[in-house]
């Protein structure tokens, strides 16, 4: 880039007309200049000013090399806008992991109008109930519910979103008794299990106490979405996200049970969250994908009755 910088010195020089505007324009001494253009004089064997008068006087020789100079100069600032621009451009593939029932009923809703507002971007999804390591796995974003502490990560909460216990109008009228968290391991319950293990329900009451329950349901589904169709069919009791069900809260194919306590599969979590990797340049195409999903979700009110 030295090259480019003794031409912009000497371009500069012949545009202002004096040294001293030309180190006025540059933040250069007069002489700093003058010793620029001598050097590139000296480079192309060619005089390019004439320095026998107060004024500078551009030579034939001048005149030619300053036309070919300043299409130099503006190619390269056109290049150099054009990698700007590239840069400031969501662009590329993007690949997001997401848990199934998010990216079902949260997530992709909002894709058609991402999509629209980039259509650079080339979304590639992976749904799946395990985690993943997004470095190894080469994931861009992980929306996931459930914070994290690892500090190599950006944690951005999207949403606010506790998981309720819910069943059906038709599951309740035939279960009327059913009030207390103790109650519910003597009714059917629709549970996610993973790899075998057993399946706890924690619950809060009123004073903040941790409880605990065993619970065996009357179906175990590694998937969330199993558990709600089953809940919609008036199968059981299940323990789902609230953004998942909000709709159906709504709507009343769902009623949400003992909103007075708070439940949790397994730790307490009350929101849904994009995490990416830390980076000092983090990709434009994962900020906007992030700053998008934080947008669409922002001030969501979730009716969970």
């Amino acid at each position: 880039m030295k090259s480019l910088d003794t031409l912009r010195v000497f371009v500069t020089t012949l545009r202002k007309g004096s040294l001293s505007a030309a180190g006025r324009a540059l933040s250069l001494s007069p002489a700093t200049i003058s010793r620029r253009i001598s050097a590139l004089e000296e480079e192309l064997g060619v005089q390019l000013v004439d320095r026998t008068s107060r004024n500078l006087k551009v030579t034939e020789g001048g005149k030619a090399f300053l036309e070919h100079a300043e299409t130099v100069l503006e190619a390269m600032a056109a290049a150099e806008n054009a990698a700007r621009n590239t840069k400031q451009r969501p662009e590329g593939k993007l690949r997001v992991h997401s848990r199934a029932q998010i990216g079902l009923r949260v997530v992709a809703p909002l894709l058609p109008r991402f999509a629209q507002k980039y259509p650079d971007i080339h979304l590639e999804f992976e749904l799946s109930e395990h985690p993943v390591n997004l470095v190894e796995q080469d994931f861009d974003v992980d929306i996931r519910t459930g914070a994290s502490n690892d500090s190599n990560f950006v944690i951005k909460r999207l949403l606010s979103s506790d998981e309720v216990l819910v069943a059906s109008p038709a599951f309740m009228k035939t279960h009327p008794r059913l009030k207390l968290p103790t109650d519910l391991p003597q009714v059917p319950c629709l549970v996610y299990r993973r790899d075998q293990e057993a399946t706890n329900w924690s619950w809060l009451d009123e004073a903040g106490e941790q409880h605990e329950l065993r619970i065996q349901g009357v179906l175990s589904a590694n998937s969330g979405e199993m558990l709600r169709l089953a809940a919609l069919g008036g199968m059981g009791v299940a323990l789902l996200s609230e953004a998942v069900v909000h709709s159906h809260l709504k709507d009343g194919t769902l009623l949400r049970l003992m909103p007075q306590y708070r439940f949790a599969v397994r730790a307490y979590s009350n929101g849904i969250y994009a995490v990416f990797r830390r980076s000092n340049t983090l990709p434009v195409k994962v900020r906007a994908f992030v700053d998008f999903l934080a947008d669409e979700l922002k001030g969501v009110k979730l009716e969970t009755g």
